[in-house]
């Protein structure tokens, strides 16, 4: 994946953060993240291989402290850019 869209990067993050309260099963993640299949495995092989999610065998995806540090990160980002004085 060359540009991976933030946006869809922050829901990832976001369902495990929020709505997971840390983990979630791979169906479920992929409901709440709201992309086709093919691009839920992409994005999830390239969270994976940065660091930010980890899976366990049983299928479950659990946000780890980098990827916690990340989605809180793109928030305040997106809310000094959005919420801002820069529109």
């Amino acid at each position: 994946m060359d540009k991976p869209d933030l946006y869809v990067v922050a829901r990832f993050l976001e369902a495990l953060w929020i709505k997971g309260g840390g983990e979630m099963r791979r169906q479920e993640l992929q409901m709440a993240v709201r992309v086709n299949y093919n691009l839920f495995v992409k994005y999830l092989g390239f969270l994976k291989n940065r660091g930010l999610v980890n899976e366990t065998e049983d299928g479950i995806v659990k946000i780890t402290a980098k990827g916690a540090d990340a989605y809180s990160t793109l928030v305040r980002f997106v809310k000094e850019v959005v919420n801002g004085e820069l529109f």
